[in-house]
């Protein structure tokens, strides 16, 4: 013999089990739900769209570029250093003057030449070494 209480618990359970609902889908403001009995019903999402905290920038992505083939030019005696780490600067440059740019890109710029320097300043003596062995 079952407790009454038991069997209580047992009929809200089953009353229970009979309101599921089923995810059907969803868009940018609601959640979209289904009951068993084929009523649909609209969950809203209650929150904001939040923009990027960081947004990428696509205009100094080739400085930022050519500063990698200067990280990479430094194997060979720091030559491709000497070649690519002032043409990232330049072109950094030419973006900062003819192009309005937000606070965080004009930083990025000062990042690009800030590196540029530190590469130059270890290319400069690599191929200062190359050269005094090759004369």
């Amino acid at each position: 013999m079952v407790p009454a209480v038991f069997q209580k618990n047992n009929e809200q359970l089953e009353q229970e089990r009979t309101l599921i609902l089923r995810y059907t889908g969803e868009d940018d403001r609601f959640y979209l739900v289904a009951g068993q009995d084929g009523d649909h019903l609209s969950v809203p999402k209650n929150r904001n769209v939040q923009k990027p905290l960081i947004q990428s920038s696509k205009t100094l992505t080739p400085a930022f570029r050519l500063l990698a083939l200067a990280f990479l030019g430094l194997a060979p005696a720091g030559l491709g250093t000497l070649v690519f780490a002032p043409l990232a600067a330049l072109w950094a440059l030419v973006i900062w003057v003819t192009h309005p740019l937000p606070r965080s890109d004009t930083l990025r710029v000062v990042l690009v030449w800030g590196l540029a320097a530190g590469l130059l300043a270890i290319a400069i003596p690599l191929s200062r070494l190359l050269l005094a062995r090759l004369s």
